[in-house]
């Protein structure tokens, strides 16, 4: 299966994420749905932080797409971020992070679900 079809089947047919990337630790782009604007300066922030010290992100807020959202909790497996009824979360992997969004329609234990439930199976693959 192709990087792509992860995020389109996996994630956004999920029905529970609007839009979501898949990119390596350093933020590099491995494929992501139309229109998700994450940058890897953006990205790569997330995973530095969560190798070292996910409460960090707390001071600073999350940045995703040039859009600052709350830091709600985090761990060195997922990151969750919110502003106002949207949010995104990031799931590490061995080699690569998990992005998804999910907007006012969507709660928010859903979208991390499904993301979390992605993240688990690549790590279960050693990806």
């Amino acid at each position: 299966m192709s990087w792509q079809a992860y995020v389109d089947s996996n994630l956004i047919g999920s029905g529970a994420v609007t839009a979501a990337g898949i990119y390596d630790h350093a933020g590099n782009p491995w494929a992501y749905s139309a229109g998700f604007a994450a940058q890897i300066a953006e990205v790569a922030a997330v995973s530095g932080a969560q190798a070292a010290d996910p409460t960090s992100l707390a001071g600073s807020g999350i940045v995703v797409a040039g859009v600052k959202y709350m830091f709600v909790s985090g761990d060195k497996d997922e990151v969750y971020g919110k502003k106002g009824n949207t949010g995104v979360v990031f799931c590490k992997c061995n080699t690569c992070i998990l992005v998804g969004y999910h907007d006012d329609k969507i709660q928010p234990g859903a979208c991390r679900t499904a993301v979390g439930k992605l993240a688990d199976y690549l790590k279960e693959n050693n990806i």
